[in-house]
């Protein structure tokens, strides 16, 4: 029962923080609203000293690069390319396409394992209580998706 509870938390955190980590405007807005959303959670933990520290390298140590500012001018470049031309570029695209989600699964896989190593670093309670919470939030997310859904059904 507990390993599913785990799991099924786990993979609600692959919904939901992707959202927190790869786009850099709305992880901005959370910090003007106090803070990064994984470390605001981090704080209802009661974590001591020696934990805060350990939770704040393990996120330094896989915090998302930003990349150049070069490599994200070709990648606009590149797709401005391809919606300008006159004739679609299905390859061009697709290359494109691949680029991009290459990227997605290393952000991914970095926040997985950090977000793993986070949770070994907590006490049985206080992951006990992360279950809960992201149980919690994961139920949140769904209403809010369920009534966003309800809402475009209605207006087609």
């Amino acid at each position: 029962m507990m390993k599913k509870l785990l799991v099924t938390t786990l993979v609600g955190a692959l919904v939901i923080a992707p959202v927190a980590f790869a786009a850099k405007g709305n992880m901005q807005d959370g910090m003007k609203r106090g803070g990064h959303p994984a470390m605001k959670m981090m704080k209802k933990l009661d974590l001591t000293d020696e934990q805060k520290v350990q939770v704040k390298d393990i996120m330094q140590q896989y915090k998302p690069q930003g990349g150049d500012k070069e490599q994200h001018q070709a990648m606009h470049e590149q797709r401005m390319a391809i919606i300008t031309s006159a004739t679609f570029d299905e390859s061009a695209a697709q290359a494109l396409i691949d680029i991009q989600q290459a990227k997605h699964q290393t952000r991914m896989l970095n926040m997985l394992q950090a977000q793993q190593e986070i949770y070994q670093v907590l006490t049985p309670e206080q992951q006990q209580k992360y279950i809960e919470m992201s149980s919690k939030k994961m139920e949140k997310q769904q209403k809010r998706m369920d009534k966003a859904s309800k809402k475009a059904q209605s207006e087609s």
